[in-house]
């Protein structure tokens, strides 16, 4: 057997070579076109067409988000500017709810009178001025009465930064064309615009739907729309009501004007239906315009923002310009680079790899062509080629030696006691025990057979499954419960889905007899505790049994699981062979602890690792 397996080797060696020498009989002349044409091929035609893409992709994608922000920013605005506007509206219907306007003034016309006429105007004026004197968005309140009246109902917001010449104004432009409006409006509420005022009209009404005054409110037209500030990249901007301009830009030159209005006009002004709230951005060489328009109770409110064409642009095209420089930059870079690299460092990594996994697949002894472009390589070239050789040697010396070893133990087993023999004797012991009626005796010597019949292996078998190594734990508890009698308690918990799993021939079993050799109160009760169960990483055997180890014992178990030398300390081979066994197969995160935890109980605990499990037993 082993002048087979040493000619195998020596094939597979011979074979390795002519392998190799052929791969090194290639052209250099033929490896450096080759390398050009993938150059040209794998990284020239595949970079540009890839420069192309990111280029249109970056410039599309950052118009796109462009056009994103300033919508978002737009409707924000726009929805909290219909929000100011809706507040002024119910700031004008609260009048007519509240009922003091209404009530004092059909209190006056029924009393007609000085005195109902001056309650009227104390009552009226200091509602006005609770309701509307400290308002942001209105800037001053005017009441006019349908009859005439000697007094004049008003009150004006300083926070608002009105005056009353905003009141004079109002009388001597603005009066005559809001009652003409007021007499078509009916119970309506509506915005109008006048020689650059706005104001907000309502009729104030009986019980029966008959006007008796109109509600004047101005708007602050700065606090209104002060939400259009908000619109990223904005620097000037237009408002349109009904298609009427109502706020012209701050800082823009006429030409500018002018392309505003254009704009307004194709987009805004061409008929005079009611907006649908939409957004349209238009973008050129030299302008970036956005509009917006929208329904606000039942007039077509329409902004155009000029946005910073410049901000917008810039940044994108700084990066754009840089990633193009540091590109063109990197390619004679990245050609040497992946030159010099290939030739003197990724060929012979990848020979020296291809190498060492033949080795691992047991072709040893296997050689690398000369290296010669460094001195490095070189050398652990030759290292490797000289550990291969050694390597062979070895291989072949400490087989032979194994098989010789191996016959030794064969020899040294056929000479004693045949365990079929054993086997044969317990089962007369164990019919001669049930003849004569000994249940106890016949269930320890079944018990006894069954743990025999665990050291035997007679099957080979390295892994079994849960369900069977605890038939070995329940046979070797039964003989020791016929020992201790009521003085020995065992509990088992076990999950009923790991009963399946395979894992080592006795490895529950040594921890079991540890428990019962070392555990114990002090008048000789005993009491242990199985536990199998699973987490998302380990699976959990843990035995644990009443009675605590000295500090002395625990260094020395401690000790004892450290050392990998089985052939010290023979009677502490249980669990130290466990342990070995479980970290030499599952990694050193597995394995067995033994330590107090609380008072009197001593834990024992495996823990193995669940992926390694499945990789090594196939569960």
């Amino acid at each position: 057997m082993i002048r087979r397996t040493t000619d195998s080797l020596k094939r597979n060696v011979t074979i390795l070579k002519g392998v190799w020498k052929r791969g090194g009989s290639i052209r250099k002349s033929d490896l450096i076109t080759g390398m050009v044409k993938v150059i040209v091929l794998c990284w020239i035609v595949p970079y540009i067409t890839l420069s192309v893409a990111l280029f249109y992709y970056s410039e599309t994608k950052t118009t796109r988000q462009i056009e994103d922000t300033v919508t978002t920013a737009m409707e924000n605005a726009a929805e909290l500017c219909e929000i100011n506007i809706m507040n002024a509206i119910a700031d004008s219907k609260q009048a007519s709810y509240d009922g003091i306007i209404r009530d004092n003034y059909l209190e006056f016309i029924e009393a007609n009178d000085d005195v109902a006429e001056m309650k009227m105007y104390r009552e009226v004026s200091n509602y006005l001025n609770r309701q509307y004197k400290y308002s942001m968005l209105i800037s001053n309140t005017i009441l006019l009465f349908n009859r005439p009246t000697r007094q004049e109902y008003y009150t004006y917001s300083n926070r608002a930064g009105a005056t009353y010449s905003n009141i004079n104004y109002f009388k001597a432009n603005a009066m005559k064309p809001i009652r003409k409006v007021a007499s078509e409006l009916g119970t309506d509420t509506r915005l109008v615009y006048i020689r650059g005022h706005l104001y907000l009209v309502r009729n104030m009404v009986t019980s029966d739907y008959t006007p008796f005054a109109v509600l004047v409110m101005e708007v602050n037209e700065n606090q209104m729309f002060k939400s259009l500030n908000n619109v990223v990249f904005k620097q000037d901007s237009m408002i349109f009501l009904d298609n009427v301009q109502i706020k012209k830009p701050d800082n823009m030159s006429k030409e500018e004007e002018e392309v505003i209005r254009d704009f307004a006009k194709q987009h805004i002004l061409k008929d005079d239906t009611v907006g649908t709230n939409q957004i349209v951005n238009q973008y050129d060489k030299k302008n970036s315009l956005a509009y917006y328009t929208m329904n606000v109770n039942g007039q077509k409110i329409s902004y155009v923002i000029k946005l910073d064409h410049a901000g917008m642009f810039n940044e994108r095209n700084t990066m754009i310009y840089t990633y193009v420089i540091i590109l063109v930059l990197l390619i004679p870079l990245l050609f040497a680079t992946f030159y010099y690299f290939y030739t003197n460092i990724s060929k012979p990594i990848s020979e020296l790899m291809y190498a060492s996994e033949e080795i691992d697949s047991g072709n040893y002894g296997v050689q690398i062509e000369e290296f010669h472009r460094n001195q490095e390589f070189g050398r652990l070239v030759d290292t490797f080629n000289h550990m291969s050789a050694n390597l062979e040697e070895s291989f072949n010396r400490i087989y032979a030696e194994e098989v010789a070893l191996r016959d030794a133990n064969m020899q040294a087993l056929q000479s004693q006691i045949n365990p079929h023999f054993l086997n044969n004797t317990l089962e007369i012991i164990n019919w001669k025990a049930r003849m004569s009626g000994d249940k106890s005796v016949s269930g320890m010597v079944e018990s006894l057979g069954i743990m025999m019949e665990a050291t035997m292996n007679r099957r080979g078998e390295s892994f079994i499954t849960i369900s069977e190594e605890l038939k070995y734990v329940d046979a070797y508890l039964y003989i020791i419960e016929q020992r201790f009698g009521d003085k020995f308690t065992f509990e088992k918990e076990v999950e009923q889905g790991l009963l399946e799993i395979r894992i080592p021939r006795l490895i529950i079993q040594p921890l079991v007899e540890n428990m019962v050799d070392h555990g114990g109160d002090a008048y000789g009760n005993r009491y242990g505790k199985l536990k199998i169960f699973g987490d998302g990483r380990y699976l959990h055997i843990v035995v644990e049994n009443n009675g605590n180890i000295s500090k002395q014992n625990a260094e020395k178990i401690e000790k004892l699981l450290q050392e990998s030398n089985l052939e010290e300390n023979m009677h502490h081979i249980g669990i130290r062979n466990v342990n070995l066994r479980l970290k030499l197969l599952y990694g050193e995160e597995s394995g067995l602890t033994i330590q107090n935890t609380t008072e009197n109980l001593t834990v024992s605990e495996i823990k193995i690792n669940r992926t390694k499990l499945l990789e090594v037993s196939g569960t």
